[in-house]
């Protein structure tokens, strides 16, 4: 609304200048015309570059985000690396141990998930999201109300999601 007040000022006192213009060269309508062409132009221009800058900078923050888009993950506050390939969700140990409070060694981990673990190209110990989700349901502490959400938590919104995504190829 602000902005329709301030174009309305503008296009009235482009008229009035223009009327007096007009009066002083004693012209036409066509100077008239011309004055309020260019107050019409001076308020719709700015607009439209305003308008076009913001769309080049959303376009522009959405293609330098594209690789991180959806990847993030936390729980409790506390954020995990979830990485996606083409048949499993993997999620970093570190990461999951720090969720789960615990200290346990990395060979120690993996053992725990045998044969559903590897190293990634940063060398860190990844663990499959299915297999951890398997583990929690039969470790001790089972039914602690922490690990029953974290549970929940991969299933819906980590396997079920990428299950989807992969459907959809």
């Amino acid at each position: 609304m602000k902005h329709g007040r301030q174009a309305l000022l503008i296009g009235l006192g482009a008229m009035l200048l223009a009327g007096v213009v007009d009066r002083l060269l004693r012209g036409s309508w066509l100077v008239l015309l011309l004055a309020g062409a260019v107050a019409v132009v001076m308020v719709v221009v700015p607009q439209l570059v305003l308008a076009l800058g913001s769309a080049l900078k959303d376009r522009a923050r959405e293609r330098l985000w594209a690789d991180e888009e959806g990847q993030h993950h936390a729980f409790g506050g506390i954020s995990m690396r979830v990485v996606h390939d083409d048949r499993y969700s993997w999620v970093d140990g570190a990461d999951l141990q720090r969720v789960l409070g615990t200290h346990d060694r990395e060979d120690v981990l993996a053992a725990r998930l045998a044969g559903q673990w590897r190293r990634d190209e940063r060398n860190a110990l990844m663990l499959r999201v299915d297999g951890v989700v398997d583990h929690l349901a039969r470790m001790p502490g089972r039914m602690d109300p922490r690990i029953l959400r974290l549970r929940r938590y991969f299933e819906r919104e980590v396997l079920y999601p990428a299950a989807q995504r992969r459907a959809r190829r």
